[in-house]
């Protein structure tokens, strides 16, 4: 008995044709399932073909169904279209059942991701309160005392510069920015005798900037960058930097626990604040936070960007990214960070009527 020739008994029920149900029969190929009858002739792709069982009344019952029109419902009392000469037909219910296997187990895995991605970004939001309140309990003299420590080392290596006529000139330049920075009137400032054109800020205030940068950068320039360092100070990025290396756990364990685990955690990572550059994150928050400094001392903030493309110049000269200021180094990339910035100058609505600085000189001692 073979599919393509053989009709099996069954019924058709259509819409189209009201209550009425119509007795035909129905015939099986490789391409489709047909249904024959002096009243209407219905054809199903195999593709689009749906196999049911009947309910539990009516267990013996076979329905079929096309994907397409799910109104019109074909039934077969008849087994034998579910024999072993209808291997069609089974196999069609063996694809219909590993397919329907394959969804619900790509629905559990969807499912499963889900629920590991929202832990996961429920465990990096919770990681972040958790070193933001550690932060905050940090006390104000562990940044002085690091801050200074690290400028004795630089002081007993030689490579701070005892010139207190350009510090005083700097710290003039300076002023009106550091009147609107958060304990910028206490801020210190430092010169490096080293060629690279570099800065960098160290917790309690301190800002160092090399007599390299001192030789390429405006006035405008230099404020921006000491905007950007200033940031760094006020954010508080050292302490956030060391808590954050920690990982999730241990910083769980600090903040469940005692302050002086706190202090032995950021005595332990003090030593690497100045050798390791600040994450993407910090570097775009200095940015803005200094973008924002420089706008409220009513200083243009375009020297950020001037200085952004001097760099960017440098770098596609061929320097390497380890001799451009830390503040300006590769992570992220410079193009993105100039283009933020002149985002934000296109949307200024005053672009003029900013302070005028006295011009002041910083490139010779």
């Amino acid at each position: 008995m073979n599919g393509r020739a053989h009709g099996y008994e069954a019924d058709l029920f259509h819409p189209g044709l009201g209550n009425k149900v119509v007795k035909g029969q129905i015939f099986l190929n490789l391409r489709m399932l047909s249904f024959q009858s002096d009243v209407i002739t219905f054809v199903i792709s195999l593709k689009h073909l749906i196999i049911e069982q009947g309910d539990e009344d009516d267990a013996w019952r076979i329905c079929f169904r096309d994907r397409k029109s799910p109104e019109v419902r074909i039934f077969s009392d008849d087994q034998s279209v579910l024999n072993a000469e209808s291997r069609l037909l089974w196999h069609h219910l063996e694809r219909q059942a590993t397919r329907r296997e394959l969804f619900r187990r790509l629905r559990l895995t969807g499912y499963a991701c889900l629920v590991c991605l929202l832990i996961s970004w429920l465990g990096v939001g919770a990681t972040h309160l958790m070193i933001r309140s550690l932060v905050a309990k940090v006390p104000p003299r562990w940044e002085e005392s690091a801050g200074e420590e690290a400028i004795a080392e630089f002081k007993s290596k030689g490579v701070l510069l005892d010139d207190s006529n350009r510090i005083a000139r700097l710290t003039t330049l300076a002023a009106p920015l550091l009147q609107v920075v958060p304990g910028g009137k206490q801020f210190k400032f430092h010169i490096m005798d080293s060629p690279e054109p570099n800065a960098f800020a160290l917790p309690g205030g301190h800002i160092v900037v090399n007599s390299g940068l001192l030789k390429i950068a405006d006035n405008d320039e230099l404020l921006g960058v000491i905007a950007h360092e200033s940031a760094h100070i006020t954010q508080h990025h050292f302490a956030r930097k060391i808590i954050s290396s920690a990982g999730p756990l241990l910083i769980f364990g600090v903040f469940m626990h005692s302050h002086s685990q706190l202090i032995n955690l950021l005595s332990e990572g003090s030593g690497f604040m100045v050798v390791q550059g600040f994450s993407q994150e910090y570097e775009f928050e200095a940015d803005k936070v200094g973008w924002n400094y420089l706008m409220a001392a009513n200083i243009d903030p375009r020297g950020m960007i001037s200085i952004f493309r001097k760099f960017k110049a440098d770098e596609v000269k061929g320097k390497s990214a380890s001799e451009l200021p830390q503040a300006f180094q590769g992570h992220p990339a410079l193009d993105k960070r100039i283009a933020r910035l002149e985002a934000k100058w296109n949307q200024l609505p005053r672009k003029s009527g900013f302070l005028e600085l006295q011009p002041v000189d910083l490139r010779r001692p």
